[in-house]
């Protein structure tokens, strides 16, 4: 869904071990960034990205660069950069509080038109609109589709669920805009 290409950028956000990072960086060849909070997490994915270098080198395998940062993606200064040049970010915020999911999707704002946000949860509440009211919303410039995923297709569970695929798309927002600013001329 996310056609992810080897001149894009991805970016994980709660990257743990870094296992999304490494396979993006691995079949796409694409330059590759995690951010994760856990030290656990982190150690981890710093061995496996050590480990899965040296295998690549031996098995003479080409892969896109590869970033993993350690702290909370919101004050992560390298990540917050980069997701303003990101094409595809993923997001497992099925655990993250509403509060987190909003302080998130206040930084979308600031990704570039088209990125595509890959995420559990929907950050757009059903039904939203574009109002007056709430021109500076993040919502106004997410597209979100609702996909399906079905059972052990995912390592987390065995079950099948949904997944949101959100495209950051200003258009919306800016013929509200022009459509607003026409009426208030009349």
């Amino acid at each position: 869904d996310a056609r992810l290409r080897s001149s894009d950028i991805f970016v994980d956000l709660g990257s743990g071990v870094g296992n999304v990072v490494l396979q993006a960086a691995l079949e796409v060849g694409c330059e590759s960034w995690g951010c994760e909070m856990m030290d656990n997490a982190c150690e981890l994915a710093e061995l496996q990205e050590k480990e899965f270098k040296a295998r690549c080198r031996l098995w003479g395998l080409a892969i896109g660069e590869i970033h993993l940062e350690r702290g909370d993606f919101l004050n992560n200064a390298a990540t917050l950069r980069i997701l303003q040049k990101a094409d595809v970010v993923l997001v497992n915020n099925q655990a993250f509080t509403p509060e987190l999911n909003d302080r998130l999707t206040s930084h979308f704002l600031d990704l570039k038109e088209g990125c595509k946000v890959v995420s559990l949860k929907s950050f757009v509440p059903s039904g939203h609109k574009i109002t007056s009211r709430n021109l500076n919303s993040a919502y106004n410039v997410l597209e979100v589709v609702e996909k399906r995923y079905y059972s052990a297709c995912v390592s987390w569970t065995d079950a099948p669920g949904s997944y949101f695929v959100s495209t950051k798309d200003s258009s919306k927002l800016k013929a509200f805009a022009k459509t607003a600013s026409r009426q208030a001329s009349v």
